[in-house]
């Protein structure tokens, strides 16, 4: 009677092991089963904050619309020419920079041409830069290129769209000004190349300066004649040039792209002539033809000019038989 109720205490703890064994497993594969679920929300989430992150650099079509092309040529020139102001001007922030483009457009020291519906020259004494308005962006082209998203610029003078329309405005009377109003239904003329280089000389330095370097008749010093002008064309860079026979400011190329001369020359603003920047500019002929080839004495003057400019083989030959 003692072993069969001794068996029976030992099935019933087997079976109370095997009840606890059996609860404790499926315990765990339930919690199991939890951080699988949690884990795998968890990676849901990040991927979800991953996508909310991505820049749109686009700008849309109701934001491109709220601005004209002549804002957006404005907003480009100044994020390209901030950087100048800052050291010229010592402006501190896109609001002065604005006023300070504004008070230049109304003193006429920065002018703004439309090329095309799209394109624009600005000129003011240091150069000329061309702006270019495309989709996306807006590009300045001098030396070289700067171009900059329209949702920079938004961003960078949004603020001030009301005032910078207004500038706009103002560039339509610079355009029609005392220089090219008078002469705005004249046809230009069909320079030629030695023509070109009178009007880029006196462009450059005047006109004292030109007929003085094409009058003189100095003598040769280390193989050139010192302070006289020539003419060459540099087939290298598909331009022709001027040559004063002095320092590198003397040197001017220049090129006739449409209805503008492109020239570019050393300003001297550095510490040497090696140290100065190279100054490209993009001057309207119309501009040129108004200021010196309007009437019979300029146009005489100017042809005068042309025809005792020595060309490259000219001023060589002038050289050679100096030195013998």
């Amino acid at each position: 009677m003692r072993k069969k109720a001794i068996g029976g205490i030992i099935v019933g703890v087997l079976v109370i092991l095997i009840c606890l064994v059996f609860i404790f497993t499926k315990n765990n594969n339930s919690q199991v089963r939890q951080q699988n679920s949690k884990s795998q929300v968890g990676i849901e989430i990040k991927k979800n904050k991953h996508r909310n992150s991505v820049s749109v650099t686009k700008i849309n079509n109701d934001q491109d619309n709220k601005y004209t092309t002549d804002q957006w040529m404005l907003m480009g020139y100044m994020a390209y020419a901030y950087d100048n102001y800052v050291h010229s001007r010592h402006i501190s922030n896109n609001a002065e920079m604005v006023t300070d483009v504004k008070e230049d457009l109304d003193t006429g020291d920065l002018k703004a041409s439309r090329e095309s519906t799209n394109s624009y020259t600005l000129t003011n004494k240091f150069g000329s830069v061309g702006v270019t308005v495309q989709t996306d962006t807006v590009k300045v082209t001098g030396d070289g290129e700067t171009i900059t998203a329209k949702s920079e610029l938004k961003n960078k003078f949004g603020t001030y769209a009301d005032k910078i329309k207004a500038m706009t405005q103002n560039i339509g009377k610079t355009k029609v000004n005392k220089d090219s109003s008078s002469s705005s239904n004249t046809k230009i003329p069909d320079f030629s190349v030695k023509q070109l280089a009178i009007l880029a000389g006196f462009a450059r330095g005047g006109k004292d300066w030109v007929k003085g370097c094409i009058k003189n008749t100095n003598k040769l010093k280390d193989n050139d004649l010192v302070g006289t002008m020539c003419m060459g064309y540099n087939s290298k860079n598909d331009n022709y040039y001027i040559d004063g026979h002095g320092d590198g400011t003397t040197v001017v190329t220049f090129k006739q792209e449409g209805n503008m001369l492109v020239t570019k020359h050393n300003d001297l603003t550095g510490d040497s002539v090696g140290s100065s920047p190279m100054v490209t500019k993009r001057i309207p002929l119309q501009q040129l033809v108004s200021k010196y080839y309007s009437t019979e004495a300029e146009k005489q003057e100017v042809d005068t000019l042309a025809k005792e400019l020595l060309d490259k083989k000219q001023y060589d030959a002038k050289v050679k038989s100096l030195s013998n």
